[in-house]
């Protein structure tokens, strides 16, 4: 019995003696969004049982990493509890406002906390599968005005393309190149097709999502568009709230057998686009395979912001809406890497400025710097960070030595910030990356050896031959 008591409490020691696990940091954001819907009675006769149609932010996965952490609906100001549908592409709820009258305005106020996460796939070409199933046939279809993927120019350049290759995910990638390289990106006031974006060889996130998907879907790829929010810092003077009007974004889900959909943009970053991968500036409002998309050659996209409505009508009238909303990033740190023009005495140093954007406050907050152990040696350890307050940032240096191989290529430099936060009910350990490429030129050659100046060269026999004369005639004397 003493035996058994005595390895218990070794057993119980050895416990308390192991080292606590740390939490997995989450590389996520948190935001917070309202979006104010109002309608009015613009008529001279009274409506009634008015009825909205609104949409809302849904839960994501797979090739997105999205979920809701809270919700309110309020009409006038009174919290509303609807029934919500959810179908594959989007969600939405219809609201009674009831009565309005001639002149009368009545709001629906939407509140959603969002935490957005980061995606990335490692698709192996030789896994890919090359059949699809019945269900995936309205996604390689043409829409007129939008995805116009039998037009016989859009089926010429995307079988041009792929040429003889069969992989669906190297014909995807092989479609990706080629949109970036054809089009321009330049700002659009009006959305197009992917026809017009052929024909005029420019475009924005728009465009190039729209022609990659008519692209793929003429050689049998299924493809859907993705609408929502990009949230770039740069859109945001300052910090605290940000016109949600202002960071519409497209990009692109297609689907490969074997893998499940994959996320796609042609734009971000500008003029390299990102395959396979998101992160948390991606926003979803919803997908859409483009049915009922395009009314009398007018795009008109699902999600958050999109919204109807309908009556019981008495007599003649006419109601108008109007919408407006923000978004806030609660939780979000932005790494910027900078690097030094020179190398010095083999060693290269980068700046680290570590920014707290969003409203809460960062707690045990650390930096690294990662890179490929072929060509750096990274010298300066993780540092500490600490807390940071909302809007603050911390300014830090990293030295890294440049091996003989690094020299006459371009190399990409990771930072990653590691830290504690939490907004409302929510807490977690967060993680924030950001990169830069920099290019290592030739290493400078080793400084040739001069010749001699001749006049140092003459002076230095004037001295010998002075030393020789001298030393004769010392002889002489003696």
């Amino acid at each position: 019995m003493r035996k058994l008591l005595a390895l218990l409490c070794i057993s119980f020691v050895t416990l308390l003696a192991q080292p606590t696990v740390a939490a997995q940091a989450e590389e996520s954001a948190i935001y917070s969004t309202t979006i104010n819907y109002d309608l009015t009675n613009t008529g001279s006769n009274p409506a009634s049982n008015v009825r909205v149609k609104i949409y809302l932010f849904d839960n994501h996965s797979g090739w997105a990493d999205q979920e809701i952490v809270s919700e309110t609906i309020r009409v006038e100001g009174t919290q509303d509890y609807p029934t919500i549908t959810e179908t594959t592409d989007n969600r939405w709820t219809e609201i009674t406002i009831g009565n309005l009258t001639p002149g009368e305005t009545k709001r629906i106020t939407v509140m959603q906390t969002l935490k957005v996460g980061s995606v990335q796939f490692s698709i192996n070409p030789n896994a890919v599968g090359t059949t699809f199933s019945s269900e995936f046939e309205e996604f390689m279809l043409p829409v007129s005005g939008l995805f116009e993927s039998d037009a016989s120019t859009i089926q010429e350049f995307a079988n041009r393309i792929i040429e003889n290759e069969t992989n669906p995910y190297l014909k995807a990638k092989r479609i990706f190149e080629n949109v970036i390289d054809y089009l321009t990106y330049e700002r659009q006031t009006d959305e197009h097709g992917a026809l017009w974006a052929y024909n005029s060889l420019k475009g924005d996130c728009t465009e190039h999502s729209n022609l990659f998907i008519a692209l793929a879907r003429a050689v049998g790829i299924p493809a859907k568009a993705v609408v929502g929010k990009g949230f770039l810092p740069l859109y945001s003077i300052g910090l605290g709230s940000v016109d949600i009007k202002g960071l519409g974004h497209e990009w692109v889900i297609f689907y490969l057998p074997n893998i499940g959909w994959v996320p796609l943009d042609a734009i971000w970053p500008l003029n390299q686009g990102s395959l396979a991968e998101t992160d948390y500036r991606y926003i979803v409002d919803a997908t859409t395979g483009g049915e009922g998309i395009v009314t009398d050659g007018s795009i008109s996209w699902p999600g958050p912001g999109s919204y109807s409505w309908k009556w019981s009508q008495i007599g003649p009238m006419t109601v108008s809406g109007s919408w407006n909303g923000t978004i806030t990033p609660e939780i979000l740190v932005k790494p910027e890497l900078q690097t030094s023009s020179q190398i010095r005495n083999g060693t290269l140093t980068l700046t680290l400025t570590v920014k707290n954007l969003g409203q809460q406050p960062i707690d045990n907050a650390s930096a690294s710097i990662s890179a490929d152990p072929t060509y750096f040696e990274v010298i300066t350890s993780t540092q500490e960070i600490g807390s940071l307050s909302s809007g603050s940032q911390r300014v830090i240096n990293f030295d890294v030595r440049v091996k003989e191989a690094a020299y006459g290529k371009s190399h990409t430099f990771t930072a990653n910030v590691t830290y504690d936060s939490s907004h409302g009910t929510f807490s977690g350990t967060f993680l924030a990356k950001g990169d830069r490429t920099v290019s290592i030129s030739s290493p400078p050659s080793a400084p040739t050896q001069q010749p001699f100046d001749i006049l140092l060269l003459a002076l230095i026999a004037v001295l010998i031959g002075s030393v020789v004369a001298l030393s004769a005639a010392l002889l002489r004397r003696r």
